[in-house]
């Protein structure tokens, strides 16, 4: 029997031209499944014209980039 899987694996967070790093505190809305926070992503660049970067958590504990979207 496998564990249920984890809330908020995926985050959604602005973009930032410039970023070198992520910065340590980092705010954004969470999904369980992946094409949700792409819709959501999606849903965000079309409202506010500005792009957006879509992550995972990775199992230990740091989030990885999927993508930039915008």
């Amino acid at each position: 029997m496998s564990d249920p899987s984890p809330r908020g694996r995926y985050r959604v967070r602005p973009a930032d031209q410039n970023e070198t790093t992520v910065p340590n505190e980092v705010t954004g809305p969470t999904f369980d499944h992946r094409d949700e926070a792409e819709r959501y992503a999606h849903s965000l660049v079309l409202a506010h014209q500005a792009p957006v970067v879509v992550e995972k958590l990775a199992p230990a504990g740091c989030w990885l980039q999927l993508g930039i979207i915008g």
